[in-house]
């Protein structure tokens, strides 16, 4: 084989694993932007920025820092997430759960939050948020 097709096989065979790595990331990334917009996130979000003990713990701006993680499930009509992640202001960081079930039976979401093993409820009653009915 010449040095030429050789060369051309190789920046082929390198290109093709790019794109591949490539689009893993995107998926990826696609997923966790896909989690921030799940009910429980959207809404657990939402009362932690309007939450006194959030401001007093972490001061005001309150914003989410990093990804969210964490699981969803709908099974039989019945909706279950289970959404983690962090949150930051001026007086440092926390970590924020916020878990949600809804089915045809009725509905419910605990948002707790805390760090350093200290932890405070800051949202416990129906899965409702005005932040889901906003318009984009």
């Amino acid at each position: 084989m010449n040095r030429g097709l050789v060369a051309l096989i190789v920046g082929i065979a390198c290109a093709v694993v790019l794109l591949i790595v490539g689009g893993i990331v995107v998926l990826v990334l696609g997923i966790f932007k896909l989690m921030d917009r799940a009910d429980a996130h959207v809404c657990g979000l939402a009362y932690v920025q309007k939450s006194p003990d959030a401001a007093q713990m972490l001061g005001t701006p309150i914003a989410q820092k990093g990804f969210t993680g964490g699981s969803t499930s709908d099974t039989n009509g019945e909706v279950h997430e289970r959404l983690t992640f962090t949150v930051a202001g001026p007086n440092g960081e926390a970590f924020v759960v916020s878990e949600g079930s809804r089915s045809p039976l009725g509905s419910h979401l605990t948002v707790r939050m805390g760090r350093n093993g200290d932890s405070t409820t800051i949202y416990d009653g129906p899965f409702d948020c005005p932040e889901l009915h906003a318009k984009d």
